[in-house]
């Protein structure tokens, strides 16, 4: 045999009394205790079980009855950001909406909430069955923005007169009393209580972020002077020429011109 050979095998370090063997690992075989977890590892875990898309309703529905506990927990994340729909309602309220509130009402979970809504059916809503529930949401739960969207092909023909006197959009002025007298046209709904009540919702609302949008294809001149100007410094007039689906209306200047609002007669003009 070469030096080499002889020379590693005769020096070769022998195994430290640290290096023996261990014997196996013990598992636990008792209850798995989920709580004691970090909170950050029982996120994960609920997302996974809530989110997935392998996941199937049956295992949701299961997590939210094992205990109030996992219930909160769980439905902070499932109710995280709820989208409401009301266009099909037909000026019903959303049952999401309805009923008291108890330990385990799910909007009182919902962080983000965007609510779809038609004017004329449904914003008497908001000062009923809606502003009660919102109000509740950010006062008691953890509802911190919420998104309205008035629904889209608004305002139909309804709207502005065709079929209702109470829409009636030409020639009519109204005072905005809270800008020095200011006339402006727009239709007499904004006069009536529905509307009047909405501005009241949007003005004593207590939630952190409120952002109301139009839609931008279809709207009439009246929202203009509450929306962004177009990039062309062009006038809108109703007539949105840019790629935008939905046009931020500024509800605080929304509010101050129109809360209090009264029809006049409208100016006769010299022949």
């Amino acid at each position: 045999m070469g030096k080499f050979g002889s020379r590693s095998i005769a020096f070769r370090p022998k195994a430290s009394a640290s290096s023996a063997r261990h014997p196996p690992t013990k598992y636990w075989n008792g209850p798995f205790r989920f709580f004691d977890l970090p909170p950050e590892l029982r996120d994960h875990i609920l997302k996974l079980i809530l989110l997935d898309w392998d996941s199937t309703s049956k295992d949701a529905v299961h997590l939210f009855l094992t205990n109030k506990r996992i219930y909160t927990e769980a439905a902070s994340i499932f109710y995280y950001e709820v989208l409401l729909d009301n266009m099909h309602l037909k000026g019903t309220a959303d049952p999401f909406l309805a009923g008291s509130l108890t330990a385990v009402t799910p909007r009182l979970h919902v962080r983000n909430l965007i609510i779809r809504f038609l004017m004329k059916e449904q914003m008497y809503l908001f000062g009923e069955v809606y502003g009660t529930a919102l109000q509740e949401m950010a006062s008691r739960g953890k509802l911190q923005s919420l998104r309205l969207e008035i629904g889209s092909r608004f305002p139909c023909y309804e709207f502005w007169g065709y079929e209702d006197e109470l829409f009636v959009y030409d020639n009519i002025r109204v005072v905005a009393e809270k800008w020095k007298g200011m006339v402006i046209s727009a239709p007499l709904f904004v006069t009536k209580e529905p509307f009047q009540n909405f501005l009241k919702f949007l003005e004593e609302s207590k939630i952190p972020k409120i952002r109301l949008f139009v839609d931008a294809e279809d709207h009439s001149k009246f929202w203009c002077m509450f929306h962004r100007p177009h990039p062309s410094g062009k006038k809108c007039e109703g007539e949105w020429r840019g790629n935008a689906k939905v046009l931020k209306i500024q509800w605080s200047s929304l509010v101050k011109a129109l809360k209090g609002a009264k029809a006049v007669a409208p100016v006769q003009k010299d022949c």
